[in-house]
């Protein structure tokens, strides 16, 4: 099948982040980036941060922290626990709530017709429900989850429009979460859950490589 990766991201939710914490200073104190590694596009502001290296993208605002590792995908783990278990590490006392690993893949259809595609994979004839939906210009998803690795795996596939060259494309965006809810340990718990990562990876490669359309 025609996958194309849309990016992978950390995001760790919290009852109120103090983004003005995060300057550039403090950012290169931790170790966390040098002197000369912040790109255009870095803001730092009472209210959210965003951050551009040539390793990773992050925003910080009151109710999240958002990380997108920007590196070959066998050196993502690494490079998350190291910065973002850096952190979560000098903010202990922060009220963190939740964690997401983010796995996001687009499924091409071969012949650019996403309404076929969706059919092939999600329609189902026995329910009225979607024998109210039986027409050529219909367009399907689903919506999945369990128990994983510690997490609620939850995947969400919906076709959707993205930007190209020659105006919007249609494709089938699988998006993978893995969710904790956190505890009182809460930055103990989100060391340990940035430690699967590559598994988390592996799970989610695993299904969308299952995905077959029914012909």
């Amino acid at each position: 099948m025609p996958w194309t990766s849309a990016g992978s991201t950390v995001v760790v939710v919290a009852q109120q982040f103090n983004p003005s914490v995060i300057s550039q200073l403090w950012l290169v104190q931790h170790g966390l980036l040098g002197e000369d590694e912040f790109q255009p596009g870095c803001i730092f502001t009472d209210m959210f941060v965003q951050v551009r290296s040539r390793q990773f993208h992050m925003l910080v605002v009151p109710e999240q922290l958002q990380f997108v590792p920007n590196v070959p995908a066998g050196e993502e783990q690494d490079l998350i626990v190291d910065k973002v278990g850096t952190i979560i590490q000098t903010l202990p006392h922060t009220p963190f709530r939740a964690l997401g690993l983010n796995f996001n893949w687009f499924l091409v259809p071969p012949d650019g017709d996403v309404a076929k595609l969706t059919r092939q994979l999600f329609f189902r004839e026995e329910p009225a429900l979607y024998r109210h939906f039986a027409t050529e210009d219909a367009h399907f998803g689903a919506y999945l989850s369990k128990d994983s690795l510690g997490f609620r795996l939850k995947l969400d596939a919906k076709p959707i429009l993205v930007p190209g060259e020659n105006g919007p494309q249609a494709r089938v965006l699988f998006a993978f979460n893995f969710h904790a809810d956190l505890k009182e340990d809460s930055a103990q718990q989100i060391q340990t859950c940035l430690l699967q990562w590559d598994n988390a990876r592996r799970e989610a490669e695993i299904l969308i490589d299952s995905v077959e359309p029914r012909v």
